[in-house]
């Protein structure tokens, strides 16, 4: 499969260029909103399921919320904006033929191709080796399986069995996890020593790019959770009943047959127009994309400030003269980590704040993404 950097031809003056979007992630749901966008193309979502918020994915684990409130399924969008949905994934793609093809066994032609693949869980090897046959082991994406894992300790806490849970990984989404496990063992009451949650990190603490003021407060409220940080330089040994991989996330495994560009450990190479570096006509955005000179933390943030760039730059396409505008990632974002029991750690910068006026705000900010992303005009 090869790419091209010669102009695509123009499309015929009697039918609208098409628009081949691959991914129901932020900032394809973002197009699906955008009238001047929606006039312009013929436009097909390739999709298999739905799309789910990372957002909110602690709330569900810790059955602070339904799964219903972490999920949008595209199909209602796209019947109201007269966008086709196809569900099947991506399997092949010649971006000088213009052909995606499809797991359905589908191919589609495109004139116009993007590209939101999201994240999945990094390859890299790892100091925590775990063994046991009775071990269970979990991913953290896609969060359907975070969903499982719930079910999977419910389960086990109404039979009053006793649960141990290995989390790996201290960053923001193994604390998340952590303490969504011990709110889900809270609110089934469990007796005490039922639950033990282990929290490993390699040397440098949870959340270690955070203010130290703002660690030593995550320390106190995940000793006041009975959570234990572990430091496995000095404790390999993992003899849990679950094991949760929160080590990280890369881009997607399948991009290698794609014959894109990509940045290695990254993702699809892009320029800050979001266009993928060496095509015509073919854009990327979120968590598979990869800025070429700008290594970004795989945020939400990214994808959902993309939209518009990616939007503007589609209909900009159409026209040689038009200049395409750039992504220019916020110097700061604001991070904030449920810790449940209405209690959350926000970071900004150096800046920090937690207790319940953080996590209402989270509150308020995940619950109005989803209500906004469900019904934009």
């Amino acid at each position: 499969m090869s790419s091209t950097t010669a102009r695509s031809r123009p499309s015929s003056n009697s039918r609208k260029p098409r628009l081949l979007l691959i991914g129901a992630g932020h900032a394809h749901l973002h197009l699906l909103h955008q009238r001047p966008l929606l006039s312009r193309f013929d436009i097909t979502l390739v999709d298999p399921g739905a799309f789910w918020y990372s957002g909110l994915a602690s709330g569900v684990l810790a059955g602070d919320h339904s799964p219903s409130t972490d999920r949008i399924d595209p199909a209602a969008i796209c019947h109201a904006q007269g966008v086709a949905l196809v569900r099947a994934r991506l399997c092949g793609l010649n971006t000088e033929a213009r052909q995606a093809l499809l797991s359905n066994g589908a191919s589609l032609s495109f004139d116009r191709l993007g590209l939101n693949l999201g994240s999945a869980p990094a390859l890299r090897s790892s100091d925590h080796q775990a063994s046991g046959d009775k071990q269970t082991h979990w991913q953290i994406k896609p969060i359907p399986h975070l969903l499982r894992l719930r079910r999977s300790l419910e389960r086990r806490f109404r039979r009053r069995q006793s649960v141990s849970v290995e989390i790996l990984g201290a960053g923001a989404s193994g604390v998340e996890i952590a303490c969504a496990i011990e709110a889900l063992g809270r609110r089934h009451q469990l007796a005490a020593g039922a639950l033990t949650i282990r929290l490993r990190h390699r040397g440098s603490g949870p959340l270690p790019e955070a203010p130290a003021r703002a660690r030593r407060y995550l320390l106190a409220a995940l000793e006041r959770r009975g959570i234990l940080v572990v430091d496995s330089r000095h404790d390999r040994h993992c003899s849990a009943s679950d094991i949760v991989d929160a080590t990280g996330l890369g881009p997607p495994r399948e991009l290698e047959r794609f014959g894109l560009p990509v940045v290695d450990g990254r993702g699809i190479a892009i320029d800050p127009s979001l266009k993928v570096q060496g095509t015509d006509g073919v854009f990327a955005s979120g968590d598979c994309a990869a800025l070429i000179d700008h290594p970004l933390p795989r945020l939400g943030v990214h994808g959902v400030r993309q939209g518009p760039v990616l939007a503007h730059n589609l209909i900009a396409s159409l026209d040689p003269k038009a200049p395409l505008t750039s992504y220019r990632p916020p110097a700061r974002a604001l991070s904030i980590v449920n810790l449940g029991h209405c209690e959350a750690l926000a970071l900004y910068g150096n800046a920090w704040w937690g207790g319940r006026l953080a996590s209402r705000l989270k509150h308020h900010l995940d619950l109005s993404f989803m209500q906004r992303t469900r019904n934009l005009r």
